[in-house]
């Protein structure tokens, strides 16, 4: 029995589809104005080891993704750049795709572009106006909140003092968006956006009953799960700072579309990735995009410290944690290779079964991934003397290897049939060496030397007690 904390109802809840084993699940997804960071990239695996998880106890699940393609930060970074502002989404998507297939995300059934939909977005608002929970001033068209009679009611913000409030405040200047003098009110906000500029290069409009213009950021979301899912669906995913205002206007905008309560059933927020306890922000300036990430560190490393941390936590991301992270992922890695050696028929019988249900009992409590991986170094703590004495029989290696694939499906990272990531006597000596140089000023010599690692399969990455080397790829 598997048990999801609500965001709604701020408590754990027995986990129950509104259709049987029929999961339909929806996660914010990027808005690919420049690189994601790793700040990002935590929030995308969390869901993709939630809709692992889902589909190993039986589930299907149909996991759709938006991607906000276009938005007043793409049109900034366009006219910024001065190049048509579809190659801004296209270019920062591509490499989002790229990074998470190194980092082994494969959970997303369904991309969908905003862009996409707009006649289901225009649809959508103009049922709002005509229900009265939206107006209409100078081509833009806005949701009046206090039509809205529970808004509020996932975040616990307050309406009557929401117009004075700092959280507002932020939330506006923080998704760049100034008080509007069309809006009625000033916690109102925009469902489609007149055309500003007449540049089509940088800011694209389209057609509807109110003028040229294009969705608000809000609407995408709805418009894109209603015509996925209908007005309700199972589960709805984002980091929590899209509690408040992006997830308060998405059960306004549905709910009143609609009629009908609850737009989402389970309100499922992960938490932050910070450094040096600071959220990590590309607005505060403080991001490891992704892309570096992969490039200069171990994917699998970076995902299986994810996992070793609840979803719901903030990651206080740090070299020292992403090392140990690199060290326990070794240590698995390096128990299967042993199990596979083991080849001896007698033996003690060891019992899985107990490892296995303590797995699964975790994973079921609110997809507790760090629980579940403390029960396999138990176990790797229990078999490990076991195989040193070779007094494990090889089936009941047979049967810990099987155990350990049911981790790695959910975890989402190979634990078996991996390389050793030992690096060569040869390797290391010329790294050493490249170091020497750089400290010698030196640098063409250096970077020549670089090169020459890379040629052999291996990347060296400047730290700031030295360097590490990893397998070029990983």
């Amino acid at each position: 029995m598997i048990k999801v904390y609500n965001s709604r109802t701020r408590k754990k809840e027995v986990f129950k589809p509104r259709k049987g084993k029929k999961v339909n699940m929806f996660v914010c997804g990027i808005t690919p104005y420049n690189s994601a960071h790793i700040g990002n990239l935590k929030t995308y695996l969390n869901y993709d080891i939630i809709a692992r998880y889902l589909r190993l106890r039986g589930y299907t699940v149909f996991y759709l993704q938006n991607v906000t393609d276009i938005d007043d930060k793409i049109v900034n970074a366009a006219r910024g750049a001065d190049i048509h502002w579809k190659e801004i989404p296209d270019r920062y998507f591509a490499e989002f795709r790229s990074v998470g297939e190194k980092l082994h995300i494969t959970g997303v059934s369904q991309y969908a572009y905003a862009t996409d939909f707009i006649p289901a977005i225009i649809g959508q608002v103009a049922r709002l106006i005509k229900k009265g929970y939206a107006y209409e001033a100078n081509g833009s068209v806005y949701f009046e909140v206090k039509r809205f009679k529970d808004y509020g009611k996932l975040s616990g913000q307050n309406l009557a003092k929401l117009h004075k409030s700092v959280r507002l405040a932020e939330a506006l200047r923080g998704f760049g968006r100034d008080e509007d003098p069309n809006k009625k009110h000033p916690y109102d906000f925009v469902l489609w956006k007149a055309r500003e500029g007449m540049n089509e290069k940088y800011e694209p409009s389209w057609d509807s009953p109110w003028g040229k213009g294009r969705p608000g950021w809000h609407i995408e979301d709805t418009a894109i799960s209603e015509h996925f899912f209908g007005p309700q669906y199972d589960l709805h995913g984002g980091a929590g700072e899209l509690k408040f205002p992006h997830h308060e206007a998405e059960i306004a905008q549905q709910e009143s579309a609609s009629g009908k309560k609850p737009f989402v059933k389970y309100w499922v927020h992960t938490g932050v990735l910070t450094l040096a306890e600071t959220k990590m922000s590309k607005s505060l300036g403080n991001v490891i995009t992704g892309k570096e990430m992969v490039e200069t560190h171990d994917p699998d490393a970076f995902r299986f410290l994810v996992a070793s941390t609840h979803y719901r936590s903030p990651l206080p991301y740090s070299e020292k944690l992403y090392a140990q992270a690199k060290s326990n992922l070794e240590k698995i890695r390096d128990f299967t290779r042993r199990l596979k050696a083991v080849k001896q028929k007698s033996g003690k019988a060891f019992a899985v079964s107990g490892y296995t249900k303590k797995f699964f009992a975790a994973m079921d409590d609110d997809f507790n991934t760090p629980t579940a991986l403390a029960v396999l170094f138990t176990l790797i703590r229990a078999a490990n003397p076991l195989i040193e004495k070779k007094t494990l029989s090889a089936k009941s290696a047979k049967a810990i290897l099987s155990f350990i694939k049911d981790g790695e499906r959910v975890i989402g990272v190979p634990f078996i049939n991996t390389i050793s990531t030992q690096i060569p006597q040869e390797i290391t000596a010329l790294a050493e060496e490249r170091n020497t140089l750089r400290k010698q000023g030196k640098w063409a010599e250096a970077d020549a030397l670089r090169a020459r690692i890379l040629e052999q399969g291996y990347l060296v990455k400047d730290t700031k007690d030295g360097f590490e080397i990893i397998p070029a790829g990983k």
